[in-house]
Protein backbone atom coordinates (compact mmCIF):
# COMPACT_ATOMS: atom_id res chain seq x y z
CA UNK A 1 0.00 0.00 0.00
CA UNK A 2 1.06 3.18 -0.83
CA UNK A 3 1.41 6.35 1.72
CA UNK A 4 -0.53 8.74 1.74
CA UNK A 5 0.98 12.28 0.48
CA UNK A 6 -0.50 15.10 2.25
CA UNK A 7 -1.44 18.66 0.89
CA UNK A 8 1.50 21.11 2.38
CA UNK A 9 -0.27 23.27 5.26
CA UNK A 10 1.55 26.17 7.34
CA UNK A 11 0.69 26.76 10.65
CA UNK A 12 -0.95 30.31 11.58
CA UNK A 13 1.04 33.04 12.80
CA UNK A 14 -1.23 34.02 15.99
CA UNK A 15 -0.73 38.19 16.57
CA UNK A 16 -2.09 37.63 20.28
CA UNK A 17 1.17 35.81 21.12
CA UNK A 18 4.62 37.22 20.88
CA UNK A 19 5.92 37.12 17.51
CA UNK A 20 9.34 35.70 17.54
CA UNK A 21 7.96 32.61 19.43
CA UNK A 22 5.10 32.27 16.75
CA UNK A 23 8.04 32.37 14.25
CA UNK A 24 9.96 29.99 15.40
CA UNK A 25 7.13 27.66 15.90
CA UNK A 26 5.32 27.94 12.89
CA UNK A 27 9.01 27.84 10.85
CA UNK A 28 9.43 24.78 12.82
CA UNK A 29 6.26 22.97 12.23
CA UNK A 30 6.63 23.13 8.58
CA UNK A 31 9.61 21.90 8.75
CA UNK A 32 8.43 18.94 10.71
CA UNK A 33 5.95 17.91 8.39
CA UNK A 34 8.40 18.22 5.45
CA UNK A 35 10.64 15.63 7.30
CA UNK A 36 7.81 13.16 7.58
CA UNK A 37 6.78 13.85 4.15
CA UNK A 38 10.31 12.78 3.03
CA UNK A 39 10.71 10.31 4.84
CA UNK A 40 7.56 8.29 3.23
CA UNK A 41 9.99 8.41 -0.26
CA UNK A 42 11.73 4.79 0.25
CA UNK A 43 7.72 2.95 -0.25
CA UNK A 44 6.50 5.45 -2.63
CA UNK A 45 6.06 4.84 -6.32
CA UNK A 46 6.59 7.19 -9.17
CA UNK A 47 2.98 9.17 -8.52
CA UNK A 48 3.50 9.50 -4.97
CA UNK A 49 7.34 10.22 -5.09
CA UNK A 50 6.35 13.03 -7.80
CA UNK A 51 4.18 14.79 -5.04
CA UNK A 52 6.94 14.49 -2.53
CA UNK A 53 8.88 16.36 -4.43
CA UNK A 54 6.05 19.09 -5.39
CA UNK A 55 5.36 19.63 -2.01
CA UNK A 56 8.59 19.99 -0.94
CA UNK A 57 9.00 22.94 -3.58
CA UNK A 58 5.68 24.55 -2.22
CA UNK A 59 7.08 24.36 1.72
CA UNK A 60 10.47 25.91 0.12
CA UNK A 61 8.99 29.04 -1.45
CA UNK A 62 6.34 29.08 1.81
CA UNK A 63 9.41 29.60 4.11
CA UNK A 64 11.15 31.83 1.49
CA UNK A 65 7.45 34.15 1.88
CA UNK A 66 8.15 34.62 5.62
CA UNK A 67 11.65 35.47 5.76
CA UNK A 68 10.60 38.17 3.19
CA UNK A 69 7.45 39.26 5.05
CA UNK A 70 10.02 39.50 7.64
CA UNK A 71 12.94 40.94 5.90
CA UNK A 72 12.61 44.77 7.21
CA UNK A 73 12.80 43.56 10.62
CA UNK A 74 15.75 40.59 10.16
CA UNK A 75 19.15 41.29 10.00
CA UNK A 76 20.74 40.88 6.60
CA UNK A 77 22.81 38.02 7.28
CA UNK A 78 19.83 36.36 9.27
CA UNK A 79 17.66 36.68 6.12
CA UNK A 80 20.04 35.99 3.80
CA UNK A 81 21.13 32.38 5.39
CA UNK A 82 17.18 31.85 6.13
CA UNK A 83 16.60 32.81 2.12
CA UNK A 84 19.52 30.53 0.93
CA UNK A 85 18.55 27.65 2.94
CA UNK A 86 15.36 27.90 2.01
CA UNK A 87 15.69 28.25 -1.35
CA UNK A 88 18.05 25.41 -1.15
CA UNK A 89 15.09 22.67 0.12
CA UNK A 90 14.15 23.07 -3.84
CA UNK A 91 17.19 23.18 -5.98
CA UNK A 92 18.17 19.83 -5.98
CA UNK A 93 14.37 19.08 -7.08
CA UNK A 94 14.36 21.49 -9.80
CA UNK A 95 15.34 19.75 -13.10
CA UNK A 96 13.42 16.94 -12.60
CA UNK A 97 10.03 18.99 -11.65
CA UNK A 98 10.70 21.12 -14.54
CA UNK A 99 10.78 18.21 -16.91
CA UNK A 100 7.93 16.96 -15.59
CA UNK A 101 5.90 20.10 -16.02
CA UNK A 102 6.84 20.14 -19.65
CA UNK A 103 5.19 16.83 -20.50
CA UNK A 104 2.49 17.75 -18.41
CA UNK A 105 2.26 20.86 -20.49
CA UNK A 106 2.76 19.11 -23.65
CA UNK A 107 0.05 16.80 -23.05
CA UNK A 108 -2.07 18.80 -22.42
CA UNK A 109 -1.67 21.26 -25.38
CA UNK A 110 -1.70 18.33 -27.88
CA UNK A 111 -4.80 16.98 -25.86
CA UNK A 112 -6.75 17.85 -29.77
CA UNK A 113 -4.16 16.67 -31.87
CA UNK A 114 -4.45 13.42 -33.91
CA UNK A 115 -3.09 10.01 -31.72
CA UNK A 116 0.15 9.42 -34.56
CA UNK A 117 1.30 13.45 -33.81
CA UNK A 118 0.75 12.76 -30.33
CA UNK A 119 2.89 9.40 -30.45
CA UNK A 120 5.71 11.41 -32.27
CA UNK A 121 5.31 14.42 -30.14
CA UNK A 122 5.12 13.02 -26.38
CA UNK A 123 8.18 10.79 -26.68
CA UNK A 124 10.32 13.18 -28.24
CA UNK A 125 9.94 15.73 -25.45
CA UNK A 126 10.81 12.82 -23.05
CA UNK A 127 14.34 11.77 -25.18
CA UNK A 128 15.04 15.36 -25.09
CA UNK A 129 14.42 16.25 -21.35
CA UNK A 130 16.19 12.92 -20.35
CA UNK A 131 15.08 11.39 -16.90
CA UNK A 132 12.52 12.95 -15.32
CA UNK A 133 11.86 11.22 -11.73
CA UNK A 134 13.86 12.94 -8.42
CA UNK A 135 17.02 10.31 -7.59
CA UNK A 136 17.97 9.49 -4.16
CA UNK A 137 20.80 11.71 -3.98
CA UNK A 138 18.98 15.02 -4.77
CA UNK A 139 16.39 14.10 -1.98
CA UNK A 140 19.10 13.26 0.28
CA UNK A 141 20.47 16.41 -0.34
CA UNK A 142 17.07 18.06 0.54
CA UNK A 143 17.23 15.86 3.78
CA UNK A 144 20.73 17.70 4.90
CA UNK A 145 19.77 21.07 3.91
CA UNK A 146 16.38 20.86 5.70
CA UNK A 147 18.40 20.06 9.09
CA UNK A 148 20.96 23.21 7.90
CA UNK A 149 17.44 25.29 8.08
CA UNK A 150 16.56 24.01 11.35
CA UNK A 151 19.57 25.00 12.82
CA UNK A 152 19.49 28.05 12.06
CA UNK A 153 15.89 29.15 12.88
CA UNK A 154 16.15 27.75 16.22
CA UNK A 155 19.33 29.92 16.85
CA UNK A 156 18.29 32.81 14.86
CA UNK A 157 17.68 36.17 16.96
CA UNK A 158 13.71 36.92 16.58
CA UNK A 159 13.50 39.02 19.43
CA UNK A 160 13.72 42.30 17.50
CA UNK A 161 11.26 41.59 15.24
CA UNK A 162 7.85 43.69 15.68
CA UNK A 163 4.35 43.53 13.81
CA UNK A 164 5.17 46.68 12.39
CA UNK A 165 8.19 45.29 10.43
CA UNK A 166 5.32 42.20 9.46
CA UNK A 167 2.98 45.09 7.76
CA UNK A 168 5.90 47.23 6.33
CA UNK A 169 7.07 43.78 4.83
CA UNK A 170 3.27 43.09 3.40
CA UNK A 171 3.29 46.88 2.44
CA UNK A 172 6.58 46.06 -0.11
CA UNK A 173 5.42 42.63 -1.43
CA UNK A 174 2.04 44.76 -2.31
CA UNK A 175 4.05 47.66 -3.95
CA UNK A 176 6.39 45.45 -5.63
CA UNK A 177 3.50 43.11 -7.42
CA UNK A 178 1.78 46.26 -8.37
CA UNK A 179 4.29 47.52 -10.54
CA UNK A 180 5.51 44.57 -12.03
CA UNK A 181 1.73 44.03 -13.02
CA UNK A 182 2.03 47.52 -14.90
CA UNK A 183 5.33 46.61 -16.29
CA UNK A 184 4.46 43.09 -17.61
CA UNK A 185 1.01 43.84 -19.29
CA UNK A 186 2.21 46.68 -21.51
CA UNK A 187 4.43 43.73 -23.23
CA UNK A 188 3.10 40.29 -22.16
CA UNK A 189 6.79 39.25 -22.66
CA UNK A 190 7.93 35.94 -21.03
CA UNK A 191 10.42 37.26 -18.26
CA UNK A 192 8.30 40.67 -17.26
CA UNK A 193 5.51 37.71 -16.86
CA UNK A 194 7.28 35.70 -15.11
CA UNK A 195 8.53 37.98 -12.65
CA UNK A 196 5.67 39.33 -12.43
CA UNK A 197 4.31 35.50 -11.27
CA UNK A 198 7.01 35.39 -8.32
CA UNK A 199 5.67 38.35 -6.60
CA UNK A 200 1.93 37.30 -6.42
CA UNK A 201 2.70 33.92 -5.52
CA UNK A 202 5.11 35.87 -2.90
CA UNK A 203 1.77 37.35 -1.65
CA UNK A 204 -0.44 34.27 -1.37
CA UNK A 205 1.89 32.72 0.54
CA UNK A 206 2.33 35.38 2.69
CA UNK A 207 -1.08 36.16 3.51
CA UNK A 208 -1.63 32.05 3.90
CA UNK A 209 0.85 32.44 7.14
CA UNK A 210 -1.56 35.45 8.52
CA UNK A 211 -5.08 34.09 7.30
CA UNK A 212 -7.38 31.51 6.25
CA UNK A 213 -10.96 31.61 5.84
CA UNK A 214 -11.06 35.39 7.32
CA UNK A 215 -8.88 36.10 4.61
CA UNK A 216 -10.16 39.25 1.90
CA UNK A 217 -11.93 37.83 -1.08
CA UNK A 218 -9.42 39.02 -2.95
CA UNK A 219 -7.09 36.66 -2.19
CA UNK A 220 -8.57 33.93 -3.58
CA UNK A 221 -8.41 35.75 -6.94
CA UNK A 222 -4.75 35.83 -5.95
CA UNK A 223 -4.85 32.02 -6.38
CA UNK A 224 -5.98 31.92 -9.59
CA UNK A 225 -4.15 34.59 -11.22
CA UNK A 226 -0.64 32.79 -9.73
CA UNK A 227 -2.47 29.72 -11.82
CA UNK A 228 -2.95 31.82 -14.73
CA UNK A 229 0.68 33.20 -14.73
CA UNK A 230 1.60 29.56 -14.12
CA UNK A 231 -0.16 28.41 -17.23
CA UNK A 232 1.40 30.98 -19.27
CA UNK A 233 4.89 30.35 -18.46
CA UNK A 234 4.89 26.92 -18.56
CA UNK A 235 3.69 27.57 -22.17
CA UNK A 236 6.39 29.77 -23.18
CA UNK A 237 8.77 27.66 -21.36
CA UNK A 238 7.27 24.55 -23.75
CA UNK A 239 7.71 26.74 -26.70
CA UNK A 240 11.27 27.78 -26.22
CA UNK A 241 12.12 24.46 -25.67
CA UNK A 242 10.42 22.68 -28.29
CA UNK A 243 12.17 25.50 -30.89
CA UNK A 244 15.49 24.81 -29.94
CA UNK A 245 15.20 21.19 -30.20
CA UNK A 246 13.33 21.68 -33.50
CA UNK A 247 15.13 19.01 -35.16
CA UNK A 248 14.01 16.36 -32.86
CA UNK A 249 10.60 17.04 -34.52
CA UNK A 250 8.50 16.80 -37.64
CA UNK A 251 8.04 20.40 -38.62
CA UNK A 252 4.16 19.77 -39.43
CA UNK A 253 3.62 18.37 -35.99
CA UNK A 254 5.64 21.57 -34.51
CA UNK A 255 3.51 23.59 -36.31
CA UNK A 256 0.61 22.30 -34.80
CA UNK A 257 1.76 22.64 -31.17
CA UNK A 258 2.60 25.95 -32.23
CA UNK A 259 -0.64 27.11 -32.76
CA UNK A 260 -1.63 25.06 -29.82
CA UNK A 261 0.47 27.19 -27.81
CA UNK A 262 -0.51 30.30 -28.83
CA UNK A 263 -4.19 29.95 -28.47
CA UNK A 264 -3.57 28.44 -24.79
CA UNK A 265 -1.19 31.55 -24.11
CA UNK A 266 -4.49 34.09 -25.73
CA UNK A 267 -7.02 32.36 -23.25
CA UNK A 268 -4.25 32.34 -20.17
CA UNK A 269 -3.62 36.31 -21.00
CA UNK A 270 -7.62 37.04 -20.96
CA UNK A 271 -8.08 35.37 -17.21
CA UNK A 272 -5.24 37.14 -16.05
CA UNK A 273 -6.29 40.67 -17.41
CA UNK A 274 -9.58 39.91 -16.01
CA UNK A 275 -8.28 39.11 -12.73
CA UNK A 276 -6.02 42.15 -13.06
CA UNK A 277 -8.72 44.61 -12.27
CA UNK A 278 -9.97 42.32 -9.55
CA UNK A 279 -7.29 42.01 -7.39
CA UNK A 280 -5.47 45.65 -7.93
CA UNK A 281 -8.71 47.59 -8.00
CA UNK A 282 -7.38 48.90 -4.63
CA UNK A 283 -4.34 50.64 -4.28
CA UNK A 284 -1.16 48.88 -2.92
CA UNK A 285 -1.40 50.51 0.47
CA UNK A 286 -4.81 49.60 1.13
CA UNK A 287 -4.73 45.89 -0.16
CA UNK A 288 -1.53 45.29 2.50
CA UNK A 289 -3.20 47.57 5.31
CA UNK A 290 -6.39 44.97 4.62
CA UNK A 291 -4.43 42.07 5.26
CA UNK A 292 -2.37 43.39 8.22
CA UNK A 293 -5.97 44.31 9.99
CA UNK A 294 -7.85 41.11 9.45
CA UNK A 295 -4.90 39.36 10.88
CA UNK A 296 -3.81 41.50 13.43
CA UNK A 297 -7.39 41.50 15.02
Amino acid sequence: MQPEIEKSRQRLLESSQPLDVEIRCSALQLLTNMRDRLELRADADTESLTEIVHQTRVDSKRLRALWRLLKPGLKTTDYSRLERLSKGLAKPLASSRDAQVMQETLYWVSADLAPDVRQRLLPGLAQLLGHVTVDEPALLQVVQTLLRLEQAIVSVDLSSLSKWHLHKGLKQTCRKGSSLAHEALQKHAMESMHCWRKWVKLLLFQSGWLLDETAPKWTSRVKALGSALGRLHDLDVLAVQMEEARACFWQEDLDQVSTGIKAARLNALGEIDVLTDEIYAKRACKRAKQLYRRWKH
